[in-house]
């Protein structure tokens, strides 16, 4: 290809890095596929109006970052499998399409956000930037943190915002903190994989109680509260992971009622909300609810940064509980999502993602909108139902074998109860949305042939 050329009207900043920018978010958009051949740099520089020079350094940022390779004699080549697509020796063809991890990171934002980290760096105090610091996170990243849960819609004071090591930390302090060992937890009967983890390594007991198409049902919720026993209820009842369901606001009110009326404590896992930023969350029902959202989904994975909003009589014991396992989350880290939150980075990159996520949405329906898929049209993960006479475990293998990965049911099946015949499909895990074509298309191959043996295993 030696066409290309990218609108730099609207760039700010040095010419060479929107270069290296444009070229990451076409190739993000599917507009620059991989193994496309880029203009020559003196073609890119004519055509730009720009020096020569410019224009090698904007190539050579954009291979400093992986999105292209260079070969002498040959050209400039956009480079294949970028991110999580894993790819031969000479990257061009692709090895395995990872469709299992449910993240969507900022492509288009990459190299804003970590010039942006160092700027931000920069400008604090070192010796407190590796201090230790509030178990309980500093008073600015507390308040950046109910500044986030208010745009939410969730009522939130500082004092009552616990700052840790990620969602998951967050979970994990107030399950360790509300749960002995033995103890009963409620959950939908699918949930999220990792509370399966963190009960295993916590020995707590999940009882996983019915669902319709709506998420949690309240009569299962009340049954099971008046057997007594149960110490929590964990639930994401916005963009549910694996189903995909948001829970109407009747339900959640009701919920919220079931759960206050029997002193039941309540763990809502937030971490997909800021998808559907005009839903009201399970909190705003309730003051009793642990309210919990974190940055790994809506901004970045690396960043490790929860937020947790508990009741006020919880706040010391929650406290105990951070500095008991990862003592206080990286003061480094939470700066950076402080200032992002206050200076509205954070709110670019979550519009940037609602945007990904729904043109995504557009190349799952295309490829598997035949098949029966359930879930809210801006979850970036597929509920993907199998035909008969498709099993579960035939359907991952023969994927896996074409390569494809994808999730089985059983991954989010609490208990001993029988799994249902489908896969959890992610949106986000591959870098671009030819990827992500590439291995729904494979998918909906297999499901249109005929369901084959697995391999037998000597």
């Amino acid at each position: 290809m030696t066409i290309w050329q990218p609108d730099l009207s609207r760039a700010s900043g040095p010419i060479y890095v929107a270069i290296a920018d444009a070229i990451a978010r076409e190739v993000d958009a599917g507009i620059l596929s991989p193994g496309a051949k880029l203009p020559t740099h003196r073609e890119l520089a004519e055509g730009l109006e720009v020096a020569l020079t410019t224009v090698t350094r904007g190539y050579a940022e954009a291979e400093r970052r992986g999105l292209v390779s260079g070969e002498v004699g040959r050209g400039t080549f956009v480079r294949g499998g970028a991110g999580r697509e894993a790819t031969t020796e000479r990257g061009t063809a692709p090895a395995l399409i990872d469709l299992t991890v449910n993240a969507l990171l900022p492509y288009a934002h990459a190299a804003q956000l970590t010039a942006s980290m160092a700027r931000l760096l920069s400008r604090e105090d070192p010796i407190r930037m590796l201090d230790y610091q509030p178990f309980q996170g500093d008073e600015r990243q507390r308040t950046a943190g109910a500044l986030w849960m208010e745009r939410a819609g969730v009522a939130a004071s500082p004092s009552r915002v616990l700052v840790t090591s990620g969602a998951q930390h967050a979970m994990a302090v107030a399950l360790s903190t509300l749960a002995n060992p033995g103890d009963v937890v409620l959950t939908e009967r699918l949930t999220y994989s990792g509370m399966k983890s963190l009960a295993n390594h916590l020995h707590v007991r999940l009882v996983g109680l019915a669902m319709d198409e709506h998420g949690l049902l309240p009569d299962a919720l009340e049954t099971a509260c008046r057997q007594g026993g149960a110490k929590a209820l964990y639930t994401m009842p916005t963009l549910h992971n694996p189903a995909g369901i948001v829970m109407p606001e009747e339900r959640r009110a009701e919920i919220a009622a079931i759960a206050d009326r029997f002193a039941l404590p309540v763990l809502e896992d937030d971490s997909y909300g800021f998808l559907v930023p005009d839903v009201k969350p399970l909190a705003t029902f309730s003051p009793n609810v642990y309210y919990l959202c974190g940055t790994s989904k809506s901004l970045a994975a690396s960043l490790r940064i929860g937020f947790l909003l508990c009741p006020p009589d919880m706040v010391d014991r929650l406290t105990a509980a951070i500095s008991s396992t990862t003592f206080m989350a990286s003061p480094p880290m939470g700066a950076v999502v402080a200032e992002w939150i206050f200076d509205g980075t954070a709110d670019r990159i979550m519009a940037w993602k609602r945007k990904e996520v729904a043109a995504r949405r557009e190349v799952a329906a295309a490829v598997l909108g035949r098949f029966d898929n359930t879930g809210h049209p801006m979850a970036q993960h597929l509920w993907l139902e199998l035909p008969d006479p498709w099993r579960t475990d035939q359907f991952v293998s023969q994927a896996r074998m074409r390569g494809v990965l994808v999730s089985p049911a059983e991954d989010f099946v609490v208990d001993r109860s029988p799994p249902p015949y489908a896969v959890r499909v992610t949106l986000g895990s591959v870098r671009t949305r030819d990827a992500l074509k590439r291995g729904l298309t494979t998918l909906a191959e297999i499901l249109d042939a005929p369901a084959e043996p697995c391999r037998a295993m000597a």
